[in-house]
């Protein structure tokens, strides 16, 4: 008799867990279990308003335009500083990536980017609380981590490097209405819970050309040097990126006792059940089926 094949029922349930996945982690054109809580829309080709206030990390006024005067393209990047999620996750990626870049550029035959000599990098708190204070704080921290990358370059290398991150790394705040102004047009959609003082976002970069157009995006929590490189460089000269999919993460809390937490959280579990059982299942039914004695060594039987 011929062995059976495995039972479809295992197969359906490792289609429904990724389904259940993908449900959570959705393509940003439609909406998904999260949609409440955060969006994101990208607008690849549309523009920035350039006028928009804010207030750099000394505590002085400007408007996003004015980090656009220099002629060299934005990293967008919307956070905010007291954030222990997936910001942080997303400071760090990028410090660590552009730290070698910093590093890389002291060689006259590297390829890098480098704030302040090819792109400038904007964080706006989107947190309607913080101060201009806590964009100081994480500048310094940042500078710090940057500085001890370079303990092993001359003191010269050190001072430039130094003085070129202080020009190109702005970490901002403003006034709620017109942060959103400044994210609604980069599509990046976010809800603050007052009750447990949070803001519930997408992780997402914008890519902003000198012309204040939007030339990409960088989504989720990683940096690839790669990605960095070329996306610069493509918005740098105003090149667009085509349109596509973006998958989403984000960060956000909810509250524990909510009915929409539970079913979430019953969902995972019961796949997580079953996935377990269909795979005890699955070897079982492969022991059955083809027993460890039933192997020949040698050849075909008598």
């Amino acid at each position: 008799m011929e062995p059976k094949t495995s039972p479809i029922w295992v197969a359906l349930v490792a289609i429904a867990i990724v389904v259940g996945a993908v449900l959570l982690i959705r393509p940003s054109s439609t909406p998904g279990v999260m949609s409440k809580q955060f969006a994101f829309n990208p607008k690849r080709g549309e523009f920035l308003p350039t006028d928009v206030p804010l207030v750099d990390e000394k505590g002085k006024k400007v408007i996003f335009g004015d980090y656009l005067k220099n002629g060299r393209p934005v990293m967008l990047l919307p956070i905010f500083y007291k954030c222990n999620g997936v910001c942080y996750t997303e400071l760090e990626s990028l410090v660590k990536m552009l730290v070698k870049e910093s590093t890389v550029s002291t060689k006259k035959t590297a390829d890098s980017v480098v704030p302040g000599r090819d792109f400038d990098l904007v964080v706006v708190s989107i947190h309607p609380k913080e101060t201009f204070e806590l964009g100081n704080a994480k500048k310094a921290e940042m500078m710090s981590i940057f500085r001890l990358g370079f303990k092993n370059l001359t003191f010269e290398q050190q001072e430039q490097l130094n003085k070129t991150l202080d020009q190109g790394l702005h970490f901002t705040v403003g006034k709620p209405e017109d942060v959103r102004r400044l994210t609604d047009a980069m599509g990046f959609f976010f809800t603050y819970d007052e009750k447990r003082d949070w803001v519930n976002h997408p992780a997402a970069a914008a890519y902003v050309s000198p012309s204040g157009r939007i030339a990409g995006y960088n989504t989720g929590p990683s940096f690839a040097t790669k990605t960095v490189r070329v996306a610069v460089s493509e918005a740098a000269s105003g090149k667009v990126e085509p349109k596509g999919d973006v998958f989403l993460l984000g960060c956000f809390k909810m509250e524990s006792a909510s009915k929409s937490t539970r079913i979430i959280v019953s969902m995972l579990n019961f796949g997580a059940v079953f996935t377990v059982i269909g795979i005890a299942f699955a070897i079982y039914r492969w022991n059955k089926l083809f027993p460890s004695d039933t192997l020949s060594s040698g050849g075909p039987t008598a």
